[in-house]
């Protein structure tokens, strides 16, 4: 996918089985949003995060294998990769950022190093980017769900320039039942959808008839 900036992401904490949690379970549990939060997405703007900087994806593939018979190589053994992305942020909110971690919160502004990752706290993205050649369209790419972690964090002192960080959130992937990991979506493609699109990523709960 050959592809001009990134100009945005969406985020959102989910069940199991890839359905949007929302309120007090969301992804706006420790904000005062909590108790209005109808959606459970939170979108990374420059207003609301000063911009997304990167989406980095890797293992999208696995390794291949060689099969050989009658002194040949006849078949290659393909092996699935373990989809992950490095979600870089100038300025993720703190209290959504320790929502995405699953650091706990104690109610009085603290957040429990927990010294691992929370398998049981999934996170789905949507990134949206553009064709390399032609801004005015739009590609994106949603992953289902993953669990989120930061290996490191470094505070510089500041000196003849500002010294800032920013938030490189690591989203190991996970599968999202037969739908895989996630999907690109192209709006140059025949009968793009970009309702569709956002209701596949985030998965919604449909009164009365599941999900």
């Amino acid at each position: 996918m050959a592809t001009l900036g990134i100009a945005g992401a969406k985020l959102a904490l989910v069940d199991k089985n890839g359905v949007v949690l929302t309120g007090t379970n969301g992804i706006f549990k420790y904000t005062d949003q909590a108790t209005t939060d109808k959606t459970g997405i939170f979108d990374v703007t420059v207003d609301t995060s000063f911009g997304v900087a990167s989406v980095a994806l890797s293992n999208l593939t696995g390794s291949t294998t060689d099969i050989s018979g009658s002194n040949k190589i006849v078949f290659k053994s393909a092996g699935k990769g373990s989809a992950q992305t490095v979600l870089t942020v100038n300025a993720l909110p703190n209290e959504i950022k320790m929502a995405v971690l699953a650091m706990p919160s104690d109610g009085k502004g603290g957040f429990t190093i927990t010294g691992k990752a929370d398998p049981n706290n999934r996170v789905a993205y949507l990134a949206e980017s553009a064709e390399a050649f032609d801004i005015n369209k739009p590609v994106y790419v949603g992953m289902y769900m993953g669990t989120a972690s930061e290996a490191g964090a470094t505070l510089t002192s500041n000196n003849a320039s500002d010294n800032r960080t920013t938030d490189a959130i690591t989203i190991a992937g996970l599968e999202r039942g037969d739908d895989g990991f996630g999907k690109y979506f192209y709006s140059s493609a025949s009968k793009f959808d970009e309702a569709a699109m956002l209701a596949d990523v985030f998965k919604t709960v449909v009164p009365g008839l599941g999900v």
